[in-house]
């Protein structure tokens, strides 16, 4: 079973709530993990380049890149 994971947050950023490339699947772990561990989040790679693909600003900040 999967977890809707935002992949930068609703409360940090709004304008992204419904946009659906900022939306995943994730099992329970991987989201805990993501939302929990900048070091687990920052080596998810083909996410940060999804989410650069739509606010490159965003994920400069939220993966501390």
């Amino acid at each position: 079973m999967s977890d809707a994971a935002h992949l930068v947050p609703k409360s940090e950023y709004p304008e992204h709530y419904t946009n659906p490339l900022n939306i995943v699947g994730l099992c329970r772990e991987c989201h805990n993990k993501y939302d929990n561990n900048l070091a687990f989040r920052q080596k998810q790679k083909r996410l940060i380049e999804r989410v650069k693909s739509f606010d490159e600003c965003a994920a400069n900040r939220y993966f501390r890149l």
